[in-house]
């Protein structure tokens, strides 16, 4: 796995509406660069197609928003909610979620390189049709969200919840479940998805009923 930490310069500008700011770039179509967006609380509002590097979003509260095809490279979210907000076709490079809350969030068709997320809460997340490289989770409750149909390279889990995912069509080959909570994912009734996963003995004694044997625990 290959990760670089975000690109962060020392002379960021805070300021004080993220709202104003993000219309006035698209309205010229300019990208935003090397700000601080600090405490801010949005709700419903459109920032498709936006682009953003070089910056730091912290103790944010974005509600029900749209970033559709919004681009994001050498971005920090830190402890910040995101829930309910739509990425569909957004970009991420050498981005970093840390401590957010990201319940429902759809980050459907997206496109993620060199990104870690840690200590964070996705439960209900849409990452179907991801295309996910060197990536890392790591404390993240991912429980009852969907990959389905996602491509991931060099994909590193630590101390996560995979639990009651859907990962239809997304295979799974080289991820290491061993040090996470994986139970009852949603897979083909072949469960081609799990071939080269590796699972402990635990794990497997669950998982073996995806395959329609039965285990007699007496």
């Amino acid at each position: 796995m290959n990760i670089s930490p975000p690109q962060i310069p020392k002379d960021l500008k805070e300021i004080d509406s993220f709202l104003v700011y993000a219309r006035d770039a698209l309205s010229e179509e300019l990208s935003i660069r090397k700000i601080e967006s600090r405490k801010e609380q949005i709700e419903g509002k459109e920032f498709c197609g936006l682009e953003i590097r070089e910056s730091i979003f912290k103790n944010c509260n974005f509600g029900h928003c749209s970033f559709e095809k919004a681009s994001f490279v050498d971005v920090v979210f830190q402890s910040c909610d995101w829930s309910n907000n739509t990425f569909t076709g957004a970009y991420f490079e050498r981005c970093k979620f840390a401590s957010c809350k990201c319940i429902g969030i759809n980050m459907s068709d997206t496109v993620l390189k060199q990104t870690v997320f840690e200590q964070s809460n996705f439960q209900y997340a849409n990452f179907s049709q991801a295309k996910m490289t060197d990536i890392l989770f790591d404390g993240i409750d991912f429980t009852e969200a969907l990959m389905t149909q996602s491509k991931l390279k060099r994909f590193v889990a630590t101390n996560s919840k995979f639990i009651k995912n859907n990962f239809f069509q997304t295979k799974l080959a080289t991820v290491d479940f061993t040090n996470n909570e994986f139970v009852a994912p949603i897979v083909s009734s072949v469960p081609i998805e799990l071939k080269g996963a590796i699972i402990n003995m635990f794990q497997a004694a669950e998982l073996v009923s995806l395959w329609g044997i039965i285990v007699d625990r007496q």
